[in-house]
């Protein structure tokens, strides 16, 4: 009896190992199915002193305005990469100019690059870590502390917050990464035991 309970007890344990890494698996593959969807934006401030850092997201503001509405009518990540390319000097003309009307000049460049990001919290969307393709912005000394966001789907807009509330976002989101990528992305409420839910 004991053999058969020893037995059954590794069958429980072999199924539990092979069930998370067959989860982890899928994880994975949706995780990189995002993480080659999506265009991001990152700029470095010349420094992090007080002014430099301002100026960092007068040029973010500045740059995600101009580009929106290319970024609106971009359908995929190839016609989103494509515009973002073709637009590098007027978005460097954009950042210069922005920093000019602040009293500075400093020299600005304007990549497209793929490079290493942290996971990103956008309002109620989570980007994982990873590599990803992305137009990148360096003002002056490009030593001051990084913004991120995500250029395409178009989640750069000024209140973060508001981009989950974004139906044409989410579609579009939808449309790249799949229904299971956005769930995948969409932060889940945690819930509360239930002898506390209602407090809810």
């Amino acid at each position: 009896m004991k053999k058969k309970s020893k037995i059954w007890m590794l069958f429980l344990a072999a199924a539990v190992i092979l069930g998370a890494v067959w989860s982890k698996g899928k994880d994975d593959r949706v995780n990189e199915n995002i993480k080659q969807k999506v265009v991001r934006f990152h700029i470095r401030a010349n420094s992090d002193s007080k002014k430099d850092q301002a100026e960092k997201l007068l040029v973010r503001d500045q740059v995600v305005k101009y580009l929106k509405p290319y970024m609106e009518h971009a359908k995929t990540k190839e016609e989103a990469e494509k515009v973002l390319a073709s637009k590098k000097q007027e978005i460097a003309k954009v950042a210069k100019t922005t920093l000019k009307k602040n009293g500075r000049e400093l020299p600005v460049k304007v990549y497209m690059t793929r490079e290493e990001f942290p996971q990103k919290d956008y309002g109620s969307y989570v980007f994982p870590k990873g590599t990803y393709d992305a137009l990148r912005i360096d003002l002056g000394d490009a030593a001051g502390h990084n913004w991120w966001c995500v250029m395409f789907p178009d989640l750069c807009i000024t209140k973060e917050s508001e981009a989950a509330k974004d139906k044409k976002t989410r579609k579009k989101l939808e449309q790249q990464v799949g229904e299971k990528g956005v769930k995948k992305l969409e932060k889940k409420k945690k819930k509360l035991p239930w002898f506390l839910q209602w407090l809810e």
